[in-house]
């Protein structure tokens, strides 16, 4: 995976203009080229959809749109030393962004408020990106620091898990890096139901700890982790409470994990994990997907 072009989707909302910081700043790092993108799209309230009032109205949001991006652009030239490209699109948002993304290694954007029953039914911008993007999204939840010194990956035991590790490690090689597995333990509430002995249940439950941390360890050697920067976690329980308590525990700056297709209309409507946590997370959330990292 190379990080040589950084795009930015800026909404001047305040998380975007968070995401602009932490862009500058990777880019600065690392030497990558960066562009700010922002979309103007069709005004849809009935009123002003006559075709002059609407040209009028887009037409005001772009130079008001290029005014804002050019101020950025020379703070980051002025504090980084970068030279930062900067675009205006005018058409649906999402489209527009994917369109850019083919241009880009990495896209930053800002995260969203969505919960509960909205965030359940409906899918906001950073989602329905990271649903189509082939690269990989870092959502950003908020200012906290702008370089990212603590790193959490959830890993599951697939080959996927060392394509997030090597991700997290290629973005943040000097960060401290936690891979955390979580156990569920829907196997011990079913012991516990069919009476089996508290003693050997305890006894597996030893065990799968003690063969989680050599997964762990394995997996770190196959990603070529530096064992000084890398701590190792196990837990049981729902996978999606487990990493937002070891988050907490660790104060990780970012999560990464990997993008997963819903397998059935059910498990897209109640929510998979990754789209539990990017509602619920607080800290900064990378999605990339397995093929970005094959290259």
């Amino acid at each position: 995976m190379t990080i040589d072009r950084i795009l930015v989707a800026v909404s001047f909302s305040e998380r975007s203009i968070d995401a602009v910081r932490k862009a500058a700043r990777l880019a600065a790092d690392r030497n990558s080229t960066l562009t700010l993108l922002h979309v103007v799209e069709p005004v849809k309230r009935r009123s002003v959809r006559r075709l002059p009032t609407q040209q009028t109205l887009v037409r005001a949001r772009v130079t008001d749109a290029r005014k804002e991006l050019a101020r950025y652009a020379g703070e980051i030239a002025a504090k980084d030393r970068l030279a930062v490209d900067f675009r205006i699109e005018i058409g649906e948002k999402v489209t527009s962004i994917l369109r850019a993304c083919k241009d880009a290694d990495v896209l930053f954007i800002g995260g969203t408020n969505m919960s509960g029953l909205a965030a359940a039914f409906h899918m906001t911008t950073p989602e329905r990106l990271i649903r189509r993007c082939g690269i990989p999204v870092l959502v950003v939840n908020g200012p906290r620091q702008i370089r990212h010194a603590r790193a959490l990956v959830p890993v599951d035991g697939t080959d996927q898990s060392v394509a997030a590790v090597s991700a997290a490690v290629r973005l943040w090689p000097d960060a401290e890096l936690t891979l955390f597995h979580a156990i569920d333990s829907r196997l011990e509430r079913s012991m516990r139901i069919h009476e089996v002995p508290l003693r050997p249940a305890r006894e597996r439950q030893s065990l799968r700890m003690a063969k989680g941390q050599r997964y762990l360890e394995a997996l770190a050697v196959r990603a070529q982790v530096s064992a000084k920067n890398v701590a190792f976690r196990i837990a049981y329980g729902d996978a999606c409470r487990a990493v937002l308590s070891i988050q907490d525990e660790v104060d990780a700056q970012v999560v990464v994990m990997m993008k997963r297709k819903a397998a059935s209309l059910t498990e897209f409507i109640l929510g998979r994990t990754v789209r539990r946590l990017l509602t619920k997370l607080r800290c900064d959330v990378l999605v990339t997907p397995e093929q970005s990292l094959t290259t």
